[in-house]
């Protein structure tokens, strides 16, 4: 069985790869999976991928400075995991950080401590329907 970066890696390069998109490893960057994906049309985004196991995790937490800059070419690509295979994929703009609904986007400023500042996704049930809007296939518009 492959490692599961290798397994997240394979998935999300075969969604995009269904669009068109390519997608390549960003090298300016440290830490994290981070790509960059090119549309097509030549569009080039960036994306920072992550991963929850809905069995095990409620939520996730992005740490605002390992994220960066909200930008409108900046993206976080949430793959959710069920029994240890990625089942789908959700492109969200990083702009949906900063208008936070409290049910599934949250922010969490700690203006003490602003290393800690963090938002949060929770997946649930009924979230489902309102992440499909960020399901990759209407990410193949961008």
């Amino acid at each position: 069985m492959k490692n599961e970066t290798s397994q997240l890696l394979d998935f999300v390069t075969s969604e995009l790869s269904k669009a068109g998109f390519t997608i390549t490893p960003d090298i300016n960057r440290v830490e994290g999976l981070d790509f960059l994906i090119t549309a097509p049309t030549g569009k080039t985004s960036e994306l920072q991928l992550r991963n929850i196991k809905v069995k095990e995790e409620e939520s996730i937490k992005i740490q605002k400075l390992d994220y960066g800059q909200i930008a409108p070419h900046r993206f976080l690509g949430l793959v959710t995991v069920i029994e240890d295979a990625p089942r789908a994929f959700y492109i969200i703009p990083s702009a949906t950080f900063t208008t936070a609904d409290n049910t599934i986007f949250f922010e969490h400023p700690m203006n003490m401590m602003p290393h800690l500042s963090h938002w949060e996704i929770k997946v649930f049930t009924s979230a489902i329907p309102k992440l499909a809007q960020y399901e990759i296939s209407n990410f193949y518009k961008v």
